[in-house]
């Protein structure tokens, strides 16, 4: 048994458009078949064009037109627009029954154009397209010279394009500006409202021999047609899978609660989502940057000297001589300061420290406990001459501060800057390579920018370079043949 059986149905009640089924013409669909006809018996236009939403009856509206006695009309119809032109011609002239001698797009345009020449005065003909969005831009500009052809010479050739919203869309591109110019007659037809659509789906069932009342309750139906949105196409599935789970669940009427189950499982199965194809998930990339940014700022709290080394290796890595590595007025570069203004204190203050003091006996050439205290004035002295004023402050703070375990004192090397220095250039000369540039820059704390240096100015080497070593390293690395250049 069948479900429109069991409702007491004469057949199925919401089937897809077809030429025999019932047709509900409501208010909006009347304007829509007033402007398809328009098109076939009004002023000579030349082309017409009726627009709507997937699923709102546009193809119902041209089996009604087709349907109708049309005296003195010609229509033909097409409703497969990926056919090329050619192809479409072929379909026009097989469905006008008109030969043509051959099988080109000329032999076609021929068979048509005498047509016209014969029964142009007497008779229209009429160019039906169904999903004219469908169609490329190059068959919708061969239409475009169709029409200018049928209108010559008193010829009476109509083309009616119907199709979805993205036609008068693709209309507005310059390509197709003459197109859209020649559309004369425009018609929009718009999904129904609720008592539309209850008249609908009541003009549906009249046709099979049943009633809304017998069928659905009202709850139920009301919450059909909301998830409906108006759109016939989609009253009918809905309808028909709610009378189809009714009958297998044995009940005498569509409830609320097979209505409610039926609605959700239509709206979770075609559902449409707003995500393009092949475009990235902004939310998920966004909460990943944010997720990177946030770990990022934690990690430089934690581990403070992570954000100035991991930025200035970065740009050092770059190679680019003409930017400086760290903005001089940044954090990280302040960062950097001043962890070189602690170092050089605590070197001084390594110089200071009594040697006396750990219960060791002096070392030979060590100097005595007075000795080493006028010394640490001295190296005090000499050190806050040559830093500034944050980095003296620091030493006289470590010098009064108990002396621990004796160090052996180290002596920082410097060199001259010459005219064309740069930071970069004296630590190819020194290290070798300019990947030694960051040593250079956390021993010279007092440079505010590694690529503006004047001449005679000090600069500090790192720790383990002399320019003796360096400059034997710095020739050691030169390219073959440099030296032998170099002597000639």
């Amino acid at each position: 048994m069948e479900y429109y059986q069991y409702f007491r149905l004469k057949g199925h009640p919401f089937q897809p458009a077809s030429p025999q089924g019932a047709v509900y013409f409501s208010s909006n669909h009347l304007q829509g078949l007033a402007t398809l006809e328009a098109g076939l018996l009004g002023e000579m236009s030349g082309l017409t064009m009726l627009t709507g939403e997937a699923g709102t009856g546009k193809t119902t509206l041209i089996y009604s037109l087709l349907q109708r006695d049309h005296k003195r009309v010609r229509i033909a119809h097409i409703d497969d627009p990926k056919l090329s032109f050619p192809e479409i011609m072929r379909v026009i002239l097989t469905q006008l029954h008109l030969y043509s001698a051959g099988s080109t797009k000329l032999d076609y345009l021929s068979a048509l154009d005498h047509l016209l020449e014969l029964h142009g005065e007497k008779e229209r003909i009429a160019v039906v397209v169904d999903e004219a969005q469908v169609l490329s831009d190059d068959v919708l500009e061969e239409l475009r010279l169709l029409s200018n052809r049928g209108q010559r010479d008193g010829r009476r050739l109509q083309l009616i394009l119907v199709g979805q919203p993205e036609l008068a869309e693709r209309l507005k591109k310059p390509e197709l500006r003459q197109l859209n110019q020649r559309i004369f007659s425009r018609g929009v037809l718009k999904p129904l409202d609720h008592a539309q659509a209850i008249m609908y789906v009541e003009c549906r069932l009249s046709a099979q021999g049943g009633k809304c009342s017998a069928i659905f309750e009202t709850r139920a139906l009301n919450r059909l047609l909301r998830r409906g949105d108006g759109i016939p196409r989609k009253i009918n599935m809905l309808c028909h899978n709610a009378m189809l789970a009714a009958f297998y669940a044995g009940e005498r009427k569509v409830s609320l609660k097979t209505a409610k189950k039926v609605a959700a499982e239509y709206h979770d199965a075609v559902g449409v989502t707003t995500r393009k194809s092949g475009m990235p998930d902004l939310t998920m990339t966004a909460l990943i940057a944010g997720g990177a940014l946030v770990s990022l700022l934690l990690l430089g709290f934690v581990y403070p000297r992570v954000w100035p080394d991991w930025l200035f290796h970065r740009a050092a890595s770059s190679g680019k001589a003409n930017e400086p590595a760290v903005r001089p007025d940044s954090r990280a570069a302040r960062h950097r300061k001043a962890s070189g203004i602690r170092r050089e204190a605590k070197a001084a203050a390594s110089l200071t420290s009594h040697p006396g003091e750990s219960g060791a006996s002096p070392a030979p050439g060590v100097a005595s406990p007075a000795a080493s205290k006028s010394g640490a004035a001295g190296l005090a002295t000499a050190a806050a001459t040559r830093m500034p004023p944050a980095a003296s402050a620091a030493v006289s703070a470590e010098a009064r501060k108990p002396a621990g375990a004796p160090a052996a004192p180290e002596r920082r090397s410097q060199i001259t800057v010459k005219y064309g220095d740069t930071l970069e250039k004296i630590a190819i000369r020194y290290s070798g390579s300019k990947d030694g540039i960051g040593e250079f820059i956390a021993a010279n704390p007092q440079l505010t920018d590694i690529n503006q240096l004047s001449v005679g100015q000090i600069i500090y080497l790192p720790r383990g370079i002399t320019p003796k070593a360096s400059h034997d390293q710095a020739a050691a690395v030169q390219p073959p043949g440099a030296k032998d250049s170099a002597s000639r």
